[in-house]
């Protein structure tokens, strides 16, 4: 239990009154017995002063201490608006782990703040207490402190109430910092997906359940995700991919014993709420496709992501051309009915997609309705290693001279081509990556003089 200054004081004046009755001496007038109250007068008056010089340094501190954690908490929605407008472009997802935390630092203000505040006003109060029992003529001055300690009390517990809510004020701006110009330049950017909450978290992994498969043709299923949040969409850029891993860690594992990850694209917008779909290709040796493809539904399949590829932007260049090869089409999918769902988005797209045999060619079907609706901004060619007899469209693999015929008269040298395949293709049309940079334009785009300005490799 604190101590006071009272009781210390009280003693040193009462102790010589006592030694002076003891050897028999009386003050002046009234006799030796007259000073008991005198010294109970001063007693109390000390007892107060010494109270209300302990309650203003209590205050002081619990002042102190609630506004350093009011600070701490405006530093956190300080951090969480800085964060979301250094990584404008990240995804929504990082945005509202950032707030949480800030929130959650407001909270803990008020917690620690409030506690602080009525841990020291209980103490005082238990202090003063002590000091009237051990003083019982000082009751009626100690009912006076007692009023006025609940009123400091008060005072503190007002004070710690302003600095969280000023913290609380701090988070809210931060917040409206971020949902208000950063979702007007994801909208003017064209980017999917402005203002949804995220399913997807860039750190960490998220279990999804299979609501249905459909198969799509000998080897290829269509796969549906539900999140747990029926709201929520999957998020991101456009063009952006995301990681795929077993949600059992020992179920779909590589030969060291470690959790096989691959990346999927998705071939639904980022924009749809409550599930998503992947396109996938069962390949015989391949651990993850087959692990997916042995998935039932109800079960679940872990996500993290959205992993940014190509930040698209409405007419950012007049022509694009897409050149795919098998499942290497789905990130070309996304992004150009992303283009072509935008009304201010006036980019022409030809699509070059190379295949083994007719049956082969994914959203075929997708791609030609999208052409029949979009014929002056979307040109489909499909080229087939092994055609049949009836087959009229391009043959053999993507070459130099294929892709010359398609390229547009009026701005050759003012194209963007994208690129996705297998490594054969990689090599032939563009030169393969880098590990994770994009390295030299060599095959077919390097012979017709494209440099990496021109090229992308998804």
């Amino acid at each position: 239990m604190l101590r006071t200054r009272a009781i210390p004081l009280a003693k040193s004046i009462a102790r010589p009154v006592q030694q002076t009755q003891r050897r028999g001496y009386a003050a002046g007038g009234a006799g030796g017995a007259s000073n008991l109250p005198l010294a109970l007068g001063i007693a109390g008056i000390a007892g107060l002063a010494g109270y209300v010089y302990m309650d203003r340094s209590t205050r002081a501190a619990a002042s102190a201490n609630a506004n350093e954690y009011a600070d701490r908490a405006k530093d956190a929605a300080g951090q969480a608006k800085g964060y979301v407008n250094e990584r404008a472009s990240a995804a929504s997802a990082n945005t509202n782990e950032y707030l949480g935390r800030a929130r959650d630092a407001v909270e803990d203000a008020a917690a620690k703040a409030k506690g602080y505040a009525n841990e020291r006003t209980s103490a005082a109060s238990a202090n003063l207490n002590e000091a009237i029992d051990r003083d019982p003529s000082a009751s009626s001055t100690g009912e006076d402190l007692k009023n006025k300690a609940q009123a400091v009390g008060a005072a503190v517990s007002a004070n710690a109430n302003e600095a969280v809510g000023e913290a609380k004020n701090a988070v809210t701006d931060a917040k409206n910092a971020v949902t208000g110009p950063f979702d007007q330049e994801r909208k003017a950017a064209g980017e999917a997906g402005a203002g949804i909450v995220a399913a997807l978290v860039k750190n960490k992994w998220a279990d999804f359940k299979l609501e249905k498969v459909e198969p799509y043709n000998h080897n290829t299923n269509i796969y549906t995700f539900s999140f747990p949040d029926p709201n929520a969409a999957a998020g991101g850029v456009t063009a952006s991919a995301l990681l795929v891993k077993s949600s059992d860690s020992q179920a779909c594992v590589d030969d060291k014993g470690k959790p096989v990850i691959r990346p999927y694209t998705p071939i639904s917008p980022q924009d749809q709420k409550g599930t998503m779909q992947l396109m996938v290709k069962v390949y015989p040796e391949g651990k993850m496709s087959q692990h997916i493809a042995h998935l039932k539904p109800g079960e679940t399949l872990s996500f993290k992501g959205p992993i940014a590829k190509y930040p698209y932007k409405p007419n950012e260049f007049p022509h694009g051309v897409a050149i795919g090869g098998g499942s290497g089409i789905t990130p070309m999918y996304q992004m150009i009915t992303h283009s072509l769902n935008l009304p201010e988005d006036k980019t022409k797209w030809t699509l070059m997609f190379a295949n083994v045999t007719e049956k082969d060619i994914l959203l075929r079907e997708r791609w030609d309705k999208l052409a029949k609706e979009h014929p002056d901004r979307l040109q489909v060619v499909y080229s087939l290693d092994k055609p049949g007899y009836f087959w009229k469209g391009e043959k053999g693999y993507i070459t130099k001279d294929m892709i010359q015929k398609y390229l547009p008269k009026d701005n050759a040298k003012d194209v963007k081509f994208f690129v996705c395949g297998p490594p054969g293709q990689y090599a032939a049309v563009c030169g393969p990556k880098d590990g994770m940079k994009q390295g030299e334009i060599k095959g077919a785009l390097g012979e017709l003089q494209y440099d990496n300005d021109h090229v992308f490799k998804f």
